[in-house]
């Protein structure tokens, strides 16, 4: 039996809203479409348990702090992480600096007290197809329908600068530091790079930390103008072209917040760390080759490079901006309206929703960004009545 909405029939689906990533977008996406839709029939798709990924990422480069300031996180209220730090314990060692930033530790056990358990696909999404009004989407040995569907798959694949395509990166799925002793080069000189060379290093590895540029500090990876309609508020306003523009003034990639910067320029200055400033060319038997012809001797060459911005071709959402010609700019933002939506019912979360969201699309802010207005849309939305959903 099919269900009819403005006059229109529409056939049954298994989902009002399947979530396809289980990451920190993905997550607090689903749980503010739970709160304001509570009778939305929801499901997160992703093949790892929540936030799995994001987690090994924290870990393998070593993060103590989040770079963002205490008021964004994966709560419902603007005051939860503050109350729940308060109200378990949490010193002021879980508070650093002036934006008060929270430790990894008080983030993570706040997340999880505040995510909820939404219903979970352990399944890896492959594509989506169109059929009669409704999204199915392809999984790992089943095909459930929606209504609606987010794409919040989080970073792309590990970046790696031509050259150096065989070397390992500190993001790749089993990295692991290993035991100290070899002659390391840690390529990055971002808040990745850094915070893996500091942790390499207090590990008892011989490590030099190879950069494009010294040692850049600043507050945030990006202008906070953003975080507020001060900028977000023209930035809507402005063209596609313009958006571009702004988001690559906006962003400030390469920096190193504070507390980084003070402890990679001391372990610079102390001799603890060894430092090179140059372009990496190829990975040689012997080491790395700079592009000024210099070689550094290393057993071992790390890469701490970031992510590529445009999604693999075989990736769900490299599929998608091929099946449906779906328009990006040259930096890989998708066109969305104001909605997130790039087709009628389908969304997109992250850094490839920008052009929307301003430059901390891809933030712990860019979540709360999308999950409000995702969460409005659902809370002005009627589900059809319950049905049996066909993946468990």
């Amino acid at each position: 039996m099919t269900t009819t909405v403005q006059g229109h029939p529409r056939a049954p689906t298994d989902y009002d809203w399947l979530v396809i990533g289980g990451g920190p977008h993905g997550r607090f996406i689903a749980a503010s479409i739970a709160q304001a839709a509570p009778a939305a029939r929801l499901a997160v798709v992703d093949p790892m348990p929540a936030m799995a990924a994001w987690r090994a990422r924290a870990a393998a480069c070593g993060m103590r702090y989040l770079r963002s300031s205490n008021a964004h996180h994966l709560g419902a209220r603007a005051d939860s992480l503050r109350r729940f730090a308060a109200a378990r314990g949490y010193d002021e060692a879980h508070a650093l600096g002036y934006y008060r930033r929270p430790s990894l530790a008080l983030f993570d056990a706040h997340a999880r007290a505040e995510l909820g358990t939404p219903r979970h696909i352990p399944r890896g999404a492959r594509r989506l197809s169109r059929e009669h009004g409704a999204w199915r989407v392809e999984l790992d040995h089943a095909a459930p329908t929606a209504r609606r569907v987010v794409l919040a798959t989080g970073p792309n694949r590990p970046y790696r600068p031509a050259g150096l395509e065989a070397a390992e990166h500190v993001f790749d799925p089993h990295f692991a530091l290993g035991a100290p002793g070899r002659a390391t080069v840690i390529v990055g000189g971002g808040i990745t790079g850094a915070q893996l060379a500091l942790r390499a290093i207090g590990a008892g590895h011989r490590v030099c930390w190879l950069t494009r540029q010294p040692p850049v500090r600043a507050d945030f990876d990006s202008d906070p103008c953003y975080a507020g309609p001060r900028c977000l508020a023209p930035f809507a306003e402005a063209s596609w072209a313009q958006r571009t523009a702004l988001l690559a003034q906006a962003r400030q990639p390469g920096t190193l917040p504070p507390d980084i910067y003070s402890a990679i320029t001391s372990a610079l200055a102390s001799g603890a760390l060894a430092w090179r400033r140059g372009e990496p060319t190829r990975r040689c038997a012997a080491g790395v080759m700079l592009a000024d012809g210099r070689r550094i001797d290393a057993e071992r060459v790390i890469l701490a490079t970031g992510f590529v911005h445009r999604p693999d071709a075989d990736s769900v959402l490299g599929r998608a901006v091929a099946d449906f010609d779906l328009a990006t700019d040259a930096a890989g933002h998708l066109h969305l309206d104001r909605e997130l939506a790039v087709a009628p019912g389908l969304h997109v979360a992250g850094r490839p929703a920008s052009l929307q969201l301003g430059p901390m699309a891809g933030n712990i802010k860019g979540a709360r960004l999308a999950g409000r207005v995702l969460a409005t849309l659902a809370g002005r939305t009627k589900s059809p009545a319950p049905m049996a959903a066909a993946v468990s």
